[in-house]
């Protein structure tokens, strides 16, 4: 005969705002992914096989082409200095990941990239924006894998924001079908090398 199972409740305690980058690392495991952005805890949609792609071929083109000492990580939570924590798909640093469990310093991240998804569009596009550049970080990539009010042309696209040795901030399209020299920061200097990419490469079978 068989035994009826019993499932054993457990209350979570949820921490209370203000939300700070530190809140992440308090939360209870509940499958959920999240980000602090402006002082609010935010959910963070579940990541599409198409999705996971895009980062995972962004980091393997990163690795075979940034210094030694930097690396290319993914979904880590950068510590901005306004006590955020968003958590971007790929971040280049040159940290050392183990001295920094709970986040990587802002003055350490030197590239973010953003794969956007249509329920979270606007944190990428407007909110994300703002916030990496108030930090300092001067190269901020977002991967579009569908067309967008400002940009009705092939997709992906990556639209590229990185801050000018004369302090202007510059913003620039590139759409697939064809291959774009792409700058990507990779130390405290500003160091910029460039990766070359055709986004039409991000997404699909392997080429």
């Amino acid at each position: 005969m068989a035994m009826p199972i019993e499932v054993e409740t457990m209350s979570h305690v949820w921490p209370k705002p203000p939300f700070t980058v530190d809140t992440l690392f308090e939360l209870p495991d509940t499958g959920l992914r999240y980000e602090v952005l402006e002082g609010a805890l935010v959910v963070v949609p579940p990541p599409t096989p198409e999705h996971n792609l895009v980062h995972d071929r962004l980091r393997y083109l990163f690795i075979n082409r940034i210094p030694a000492d930097a690396e290319a990580i993914t979904t880590c939570a950068v510590r901005l200095p306004n006590g955020d924590g968003p958590v971007p798909d790929l971040l280049v640093t040159t940290a050392n990941p183990v001295e920094y469990p709970k986040g990587v310093p802002a003055e350490l991240t030197h590239t973010v990239v953003e794969v956007v998804s249509p329920s979270n569009a606007s944190d990428d596009r407007t909110k994300k924006t703002a916030l990496y550049a108030r930090a300092g970080i001067p190269c901020y990539w977002r991967v579009e894998l569908r067309s967008w009010r400002e940009h009705f042309g092939p997709v992906p696209a990556v639209v590229v924001r990185l801050l000018g040795d004369d302090g202007e901030w510059r913003t620039t399209t590139h759409p697939a079908g064809e291959r774009h020299l792409l700058p990507v920061a990779v130390d405290r200097l500003g160091t910029i090398l460039p990766v070359e990419l055709d986004p039409a490469d991000l997404v699909g079978k392997r080429r």
